[in-house]
């Protein structure tokens, strides 16, 4: 991604959790219009990276930059302000469940934007329609959608605010293949007629393949591979060849 923009940057950023190192001086760029996808197993720290660049957490060693800003130094109200450029598609959709499809999908409109009820009306319909969806879902709650359709609203939710950058976390997690083949079809679609920045957090190879510009993998807090899905799935990484390809055979590599 030479000559594009910079838009997200950690440095040499650490994270503990108590006596268990989670992050260990991890470094990583985020490019203007990319899709990076942050692979590796289960609790290697890949959905802390998204927090930190949230803002939600705050390394204990290190620096995150979004937008030319440091996200640890900002005040309340700056970070605030920031996070109304991001999106985020949480794992299993997380949609509140008291709320109808309108008012999950308007929340940040109404709470954040200070958007009228009919102006936000119309917001909704015109994510919904991007994502898939119709509008005769609005007065339905989650409990009444499928896990696809639940998906595919909590990105209605994350794109309604137009945000620069959308942040997925396991966005294929607990969903059957052509349904996973769907939502990676729509994260396609984000980066394709918004030219948002993704960072999508997964295990599923497939989707990893599907939807990335470059992908990166963490192991034991680390970052072990980083480049295009073509040099992923040729790296000679023990560990990474192991994890990209499934295989059970022979011992697990040590680093």
């Amino acid at each position: 991604m030479n000559g594009t923009k910079k838009l997200i940057e950690l440095k040499d950023v650490s994270k503990s959790f108590g006596d268990r190192k989670v992050l260990d001086r991890i470094s990583l760029e985020i490019y203007a219009g990319e899709t990076l996808v942050i692979i590796g197993r289960s609790g290697v720290g890949k959905s802390t990276i998204l927090k930190h660049i949230g803002g939600l957490l705050s390394p204990d060693e290190g620096e995150v930059w979004v937008e030319g800003q440091e996200v640890g130094k900002l005040r309340e109200v700056e970070l605030n302000e920031l996070r109304k450029k991001m999106g985020v598609v949480f794992q299993y959709a997380a949609l509140f469940d008291s709320l109808t499809v309108f008012e999950n999908v308007a929340f940040r409109l109404l709470r954040d934007f200070e958007m009228t009820t009919e102006r936000a009306l119309e917001v909704v319909r015109q994510k919904l329609e991007l994502v898939g969806l119709k509008d005769d879902l609005l007065d339905l709650k989650p409990a009444q959608l499928s896990g696809g359709m639940r998906k595919r609203v909590g990105l209605a939710r994350a794109i309604a605010v137009d945000p620069e950058i959308i942040l997925y976390d396991e966005p294929t997690s607990g969903l059957d293949p052509v349904t996973s083949e769907a939502i990676n079809g729509l994260i396609l679609d984000m980066q394709k007629k918004l030219g948002v920045t993704s960072v999508v957090v997964t295990h599923d190879m497939n989707s990893a393949y599907k939807v990335a510009n470059r992908i990166a993998m963490i192991y034991d807090g680390k970052i072990i591979g980083t480049g295009t899905p073509e040099e992923i799935k040729d790296s000679r990484d023990p560990y990474v060849h192991q994890f990209v390809t499934g295989s059970v055979e022979g011992p697990m590599p040590v680093r």
